[in-house]
């Protein structure tokens, strides 16, 4: 599995549109090969930042997910948005456990 995870922010006043613009980013991802999970929330005590949680099966996913249409089409949603302090990182567990 990999585990995309991190933050960006979105210039105030953007912030109704990056929620639906995220929205929309999850339900479309949602039919692509190998998503197990792709959600967003916005922060209650700094409205204009988002998190971002992916997980993928597989790094061929990732990869495939990277070239597709809905990833380019999400990106030119938000570029009119001012996205800034972008921090992802990506994370490869090599032994996940139910606790």
């Amino acid at each position: 599995m990999i585990i995309i995870t991190g933050t960006m922010e979105v210039a105030p006043g953007n912030e109704e549109q990056a929620k639906a613009n995220f929205a929309l980013a999850a339900e479309n991802c949602k039919s692509e090969r190998g998503c197990i999970e792709y959600r967003f929330w916005q922060s209650v005590d700094q409205p204009n930042l988002f998190r971002v949680y992916e997980e993928w099966e597989d790094k061929d996913c990732l990869r495939e997910h990277s070239a597709h249409p809905n990833f380019k089409a999400h990106g030119e949603r938000m570029a009119p948005l001012g996205v800034s302090n972008r921090k992802l990182k990506m994370i490869e567990p090599d032994r996940i456990k139910d606790l």
